[in-house]
């Protein structure tokens, strides 16, 4: 078995790959530390069982990475390990169809999060879960136009700011905002700035 493993920090590498060779005894494990070393060795990403990558790399893009691994090699699964409990995150992640999703503490969670995506079945962990329902409050999903009104306000754009750039009325935004501390359960501007950096910014 191939897995190809992509990340910057040594001793979590080091690690990882221990855990990893210690479970699976026939385990050929590469490593890279960025994405400039997997295209110089021209890797081929085909070969692999499994990809397990980072999501932030030094001066480097890895979802434009990510993207195109999935749009040209479809079949070899990825499982994202990260320290980012974000939303943005993790919905660019499933938007990407990336099959598994866990953070960096999850050290009981790496073996079972391999053998599933080995299996060909997706894996992300409770937290990655919970943070993906936290749009779901009460049963309620916040809609574009109200995601795109929380991140305007996070920004210190006022309401009728907002209604210029969205094109609708100051009314309107007044009743977005209403709708949107309803559903997030929040009832000050200071906590739905502290929602938006939590939960949308890397």
């Amino acid at each position: 078995m191939k897995i190809l493993l992509l990340d910057d920090h040594s001793l979590f590498s080091e690690g990882l790959g221990k855990i990893l060779k210690d479970h699976f005894s026939n385990l050929a494990l590469d490593k890279f530390t960025s994405i400039k070393e997997l295209v110089q060795q021209k890797t081929d990403i085909s070969s692999y069982d499994l990809m397990i990558s980072d999501i932030e790399l030094p001066n480097e893009d890895v979802f434009e990475l990510l993207n195109s691994v999935k749009l040209t090699y479809p079949t070899t699964p990825i499982l994202v390990i990260t320290m980012h409990n974000k939303l943005s995150v993790i919905k660019k992640c499933k938007a990407l169809h990336i099959e598994g999703y866990i953070l960096k503490d999850d050290h009981d969670l790496i073996i079972i999060a391999v053998e599933q995506l080995l299996l060909g079945k997706e894996f992300y962990s409770k937290k990655a879960k919970e943070t993906l329902n936290i749009i779901n409050k009460g049963g309620k999903f916040l809609t574009p136009k109200e995601e795109q009104i929380v991140a305007l306000i996070a920004n210190g754009i006022n309401n009728k700011e907002i209604a210029k750039k969205l094109f609708i009325s100051y009314n309107t935004v007044k009743t977005h905002r209403k709708n949107i501390g309803k559903k997030l359960e929040l009832s000050t501007t200071g906590e739905l700035i502290r929602y938006y950096f939590d939960n949308y910014v890397q």
